[in-house]
């Protein structure tokens, strides 16, 4: 039983690690977008000094995340470097899709997500969604979607391309009764 349990496991990683650069090519461009809509870059912004691109803030019994080096004003975590920023914005925008967050889930829209996540929300949702090359009404799950297959091509056949003859031999002609 054990034998067969993974060697299931075995075929279907190769399909689950495709699916995942899928996705996580979406959540870099996802972040990304977050973190100019909260300003990271903009030298002497909270998130560019605290190494914090997607601008998050903690609650004082919340579990410290990994990378978190302290807390800064108005509860904004300061990570150690740019790195654990990236990966806590990244972590955060997973749990967002899979159901893991308390505030997010996959069937919110840009703008829906905006008004939870930044105070200046109108001017964050249209960043996020123009640089997304989407909809601000776009949801979550509509953009994280996979790309469907494309259609193999269609090769048209030409007269040319078949091998028939050209004339067929006359049929010989049966007397009728």
């Amino acid at each position: 039983m054990k034998a067969k349990l993974l060697l299931f496991i075995a075929l279907c990683l190769p399909g689950a690690s495709a699916a995942q650069n899928v996705d996580k090519q979406k959540i870099d461009s996802f972040a990304t977008a977050v973190a100019h809509a909260e300003g990271f870059g903009v030298r002497h912004a909270i998130p560019t000094r605290y190494h914090n691109p997607g601008d998050i803030k903690t609650f004082p019994k919340s579990t410290k995340l990994p990378g978190q080096k302290a807390v800064g004003k108005g509860g904004h975590i300061v990570f150690r470097n740019d790195t654990a920023g990236w990966a806590a914005l990244k972590d955060q925008i997973a749990k967002m899709l899979d159901g893991r967050s308390k505030h997010f889930n996959p069937n919110m829209t840009i703008t829906q997500v905006a008004k939870h996540y930044a105070a200046n929300w109108r001017p964050w949702a249209k960043t996020v969604a123009k640089e997304l090359g989407v909809g601000s009404n776009t949801t979550l799950a509509a953009y994280f979607a996979p790309e469907p297959e494309p259609e193999p091509p269609v090769v048209p056949m030409t007269v040319a391309s078949i091998d028939l003859p050209l004339a067929s031999p006359a049929l010989p002609v049966l007397a009728q009764n």
